[in-house]
């Protein structure tokens, strides 16, 4: 394992994943564990296979007390993991009733889309980027697993859904909320993880998924005017601000390292033009010069939901360590490796 992904896989599994306070079971650890499974599948670390298993085995005891909502789909995928490793059928009985729920129970929009939903809160009537990949690439990953397509063909339809409501007719960007009530985008503002999330999640969908061409050229096609508008509003640090159009926003690590991955993966796969593979490089080497020696990432947003106005997105502090950025470092960090082996 290379030193600098040791080192931030390290901090991430000695880190505290509740930073929200709402409970171990939530998306920043769901993002953690994702970024520590990418890690584990590029190196085959038991190291860190054990502490995957352990911290879903811990939680899975006390699964009364999970609250099912969009972001807590996330460590789901971990699960998926587990079941594939072991073929244990609890694991994969605990990922269906969470499907059960998302496909069956979980509030939607009058168009179909999946309301967001936290811990403790609905937002009513309101489509947020993050489902994407809280619930897209969970239920497409699930679906071939158990080769069920109506998994598969809803995690699809979600994620169709949220970029046509929420990608921009103008530069290919993404809002980071849509409100069906008031048939507006909220506070207006083009989030830069919030963007990072479909740059992450079309990729990670169609890595493994046969078939559905039709629908993979729609949405690399999507992929492809999100990434030339990134290019353009990269900052010359190789960071991307923290909100896209807004250059006076601070810089924001998760978010770079998110579409850094993205890039790479799309790339490698034939769906993204070469062309922004210096744009990748550059975000890479940025993001590489805010890991500590710690191994933890730096200058990463807290949890943000959306807000009001632009101005109270500039306030997010960007001061702790977060579990979401550890673990979309560790994505790009496993990527530069087959990039690395590649070349």
């Amino acid at each position: 394992m290379k030193g600098i992904l040791k080192k931030v896989a390290q901090a991430t599994m000695q880190m505290d994943f509740n930073v929200d306070k709402k409970g171990d079971w939530d998306w920043g650890a769901g993002v953690a564990l994702y970024g520590l499974r990418k890690v584990y599948e590029t190196t085959g670390s038991q190291e860190i296979y054990q502490f995957i298993k352990t911290f879903i085995d811990g939680n899975m005891a006390q699964s009364q007390k999970i609250s099912y909502n969009i972001n807590t789909t996330a460590p789901l995928l971990s699960v998926l993991l587990l079941y594939r490793e072991t073929g244990e059928p609890h694991y994969l009985d605990f990922a269906e009733k969470f499907a059960s729920w998302l496909m069956k129970e979980a509030p939607r929009l009058s168009n179909g889309a999946l309301e967001h939903t936290v811990i403790n809160d609905k937002f009513a009537g309101e489509m947020w980027v993050d489902t994407v990949f809280m619930a897209g690439v969970f239920l497409t990953e699930l679906g071939q697993l158990v080769n069920n397509a109506a998994y598969i063909e809803e995690g699809l339809r979600q994620a169709r859904l949220h970029i046509e409501y929420l990608q921009t007719g103008d530069n290919g960007l993404l809002y980071h909320g849509y409100s069906l009530l008031g048939n507006d985008h909220l506070s207006g503002c083009l989030w830069a993880r919030g963007n990072s999330w479909v740059t992450i999640s079309i990729p990670e969908i169609f890595t493994t998924l046969k078939g559905y061409e039709q629908e993979k050229e729609w949405f690399f096609g999507r992929i492809q005017r999100q990434v030339e508008a990134l290019a353009a509003v990269q900052n010359d640090t190789g960071l991307w601000p923290t909100i896209l159009t807004d250059a006076s926003s601070y810089e924001e690590t998760s978010a770079t390292a998110g579409f850094v991955y993205g890039i790479w993966k799309s790339m490698q796969m034939g769906y993204l033009d070469r062309k922004y593979l210096r744009c990748a490089e550059k975000g890479y080497k940025a993001v590489l010069q805010h890991i500590t020696e710690e191994g933890t990432v730096t200058s990463v947003s807290a949890g943000t939901g959306i807000q009001h106005s632009i101005q109270e997105y500039k306030a997010i502090p960007r001061d702790s360590i977060m579990p979401w950025g550890q673990g979309i470092a560790l994505l790009m960090l496993c990527q530069e490796m087959h990039e690395h082996v590649k070349s």
